[in-house]
């Protein structure tokens, strides 16, 4: 028997959390087609459905800014709109060591209790153009709302 995370899942979420992913995932690719890589950055949707995201002072974190203190700030800052947001995502540019390939990470989370990791596995070319590979989703534990 095959089970998938949208299982037992609203449709009203299963629409944040899509909607969410395809925006977190469009602006990591265009990161990517400018640079090697992009800091990490946390969306969220509020009450109303408006796609926001959140605000973080990347001056504050020095000129190397260190990811983990990034994603640390972005965290914080997304239980604290957790009160009024219905969905969170925060975007990471990982490795993936075993795979011996660089990916787009998606934390998800949703208010109703979905808590995914989206992987999009990618590689450059020489000439620079970004080839991706399939996503691949994994439940995970709530940070957020956790």
């Amino acid at each position: 028997m095959h089970f998938s995370w949208r299982d037992g899942v609203s449709d009203a979420a299963q629409a944040d959390l899509d909607r969410i992913l395809d925006a977190g995932l469009e602006v990591a690719r265009k990161e990517l087609d400018k640079s090697s890589e992009f800091d990490p950055f946390a969306l969220f949707t509020d009450g109303d459905g408006g796609l926001l995201s959140v605000k973080q002072d990347m001056g504050a974190f020095g000129k190397h800014p260190d990811s983990v203190a990034i994603i640390n700030d972005a965290n914080a800052k997304l239980k604290k709109v957790s009160v009024s947001a219905r969905c969170t995502a925060l975007v990471v540019n990982t490795r993936l060591s075993a795979e011996k390939t660089d990916a787009i990470e998606v934390h998800l989370e949703h208010r109703e209790g979905t808590a995914l990791l989206v992987l999009l596995p990618y590689k450059r070319k020489l000439t620079g153009k970004v080839d991706f590979g399939d996503l691949k989703a994994f439940i995970c534990m709530p940070e957020v709302w956790g």
